[in-house]
């Protein structure tokens, strides 16, 4: 990890306001990191994606966002103006969405879309962003990006469409990219080309990479830190690679109920058990 880090979030909450009252669906979330790829595992409504959607500025309209900090490398997220969040979103921070296909648009070419990134996050002149935009396709390993940047996006597979976000996406060279779910979508054979892939763009960019999830065991084998969220909150953070020796009874629960090979034959998976203590 950098000495500065790259993001800081200290009791961050997220509340949704209705008619019948509010409900806090992120409470109290402190982390910090770096240029390192940081997994937060959580089953759905844990508020994984929203706490990743806070550090954009990208929470629905009927959400309330405080916090003591929330930080991207310096700047105040609370504080900054519309104006300058733009200018974060896609130069300094990356998203991939979980279906790219319900992300991009339908009747724009893929390459128009990628290009348009360039020129948000660079400047660039039409001529150089579709250079750059051929050389993107490339690294994300796609071998005939003239042919794909041609194409509309319900001409590509599951496994192209996700390629293309992630090269729309890594095309301005954030500092941050934020994966929500990025291979949910894909069979398993997919998902570890696109995992590696994914890898190797922020090795060779020296990104810092928000990996969100509901798979323990992909983040444990993909990520070098663990957090652990449960009904809004976390309860607890471990390096990956420690992740058998987790202590928090959640942790332990989701670890138990994951198949095993070693599991007798005719062996039912456990179901977690839930203690209303995990929520305080």
């Amino acid at each position: 990890m950098q000495d500065s880090p790259l993001v800081e979030i200290e009791d961050l909450r997220v509340t949704f306001k209705e008619r019948s009252g509010s409900f806090d669906a992120v409470r109290g979330v402190s982390f910090s990191m770096g240029r390192e790829k940081l997994g937060i595992v959580g089953e759905s409504g844990s508020g994984k994606s929203l706490t990743g959607k806070a550090l954009l500025g990208l929470v629905p309209g009927n959400a309330v966002v405080t916090a003591k900090k929330l930080a991207f490398d310096g700047h105040d997220i609370l504080a900054a103006t519309p104006r300058e969040m733009r200018k974060l979103r896609g130069r300094r921070i990356g998203l991939v969405m979980q279906d790219p296909k319900y992300c991009l648009n339908p009747v724009k070419t893929v390459g128009y879309q990628i290009a348009e990134s360039c020129k948000l996050a660079s400047r660039v002149s039409s001529a150089d962003a579709k250079v750059r935009v051929l050389e993107t396709l490339r690294a994300v390993q796609i071998n005939d990006p003239e042919r794909v940047a041609r194409a509309y996006p319900h001409e590509l597979s599951g496994g192209m469409a996700q390629r293309v976000m992630m090269a729309m996406m890594v095309i301005g060279e954030p500092d941050l990219l934020i994966a929500d779910e990025p291979t949910s979508a894909l069979d398993v054979t997919v998902q570890l080309e696109v995992l590696a892939l994914l890898d190797r763009l922020i090795a060779a960019r020296g990104m810092g990479l928000i990996f969100i999830s509901h798979d323990l065991r992909l983040v444990s084998q993909f990520c070098d830190r663990i957090v652990v969220m449960y009904a809004g909150r976390i309860v607890e953070t471990l390096p990956a690679k420690d992740l058998s020796q987790a202590t928090h009874a959640y942790t332990r629960g989701l670890l138990n109920c994951l198949p095993s090979l070693d599991r007798a034959a005719g062996t039912r998976l456990p179901t977690l058990q839930r203690e209303a203590g995990w929520r305080t």
